[in-house]
């Protein structure tokens, strides 16, 4: 459970810092970095749950509840098709389900799929940079203990 909420912990931040940074490629009305960063929390807490199922797909495919410290080939390989497929359900929904939100202009469409790339870079790029910091962190917890 430890190992869950500390995921968890790392991933909410490090999805802030990209939804607060990709703001502008979404069609919203006015923004500053206060409504910015109120708006991105929401999602960023989505994201960190996003990281959590990730994670519970590799303890399904692995069995074993550590694999994220030290995931091998196979692991980031799993991060990262999970973490894709999860992109594109929730980008795809969003836009054409629920119409939560729309893309400016300044957003590079994926043209099979319809959604756009920066969400999908974030679910490729931040999950395996969150197990890497994890694994800092359990490793040093458990050197000073």
């Amino acid at each position: 459970m430890k190992l869950q909420v500390l995921l968890f912990i790392m991933a909410v931040p490090l999805n802030l810092i990209w939804e607060v940074a990709q703001v502008s490629a979404y069609d919203f009305p006015e923004s500053n970095l206060m409504k910015d960063l109120i708006g991105c929390f929401l999602p960023s807490l989505g994201d960190g749950l996003m990281t959590l199922m990730i994670y519970w797909t590799g303890w399904l495919a692995f069995r074993e509840a550590k694999w994220i410290l030290k995931p091998g080939f196979k692991g980031y390989l799993l991060m990262l098709g999970t973490g894709v497929i999860l992109a594109l359900v929730v980008e795809w929904n969003a836009l054409y389900r629920t119409g939560a939100w729309t893309y400016s202009e300044l957003m590079l469409l994926v043209p099979i799929v319809g959604v756009v790339l920066l969400p999908i870079l974030q679910m490729i790029v931040l999950p395996p940079t969150v197990a890497l910091l994890v694994q800092r962190i359990w490793i040093n917890r458990k050197q000073t203990v």
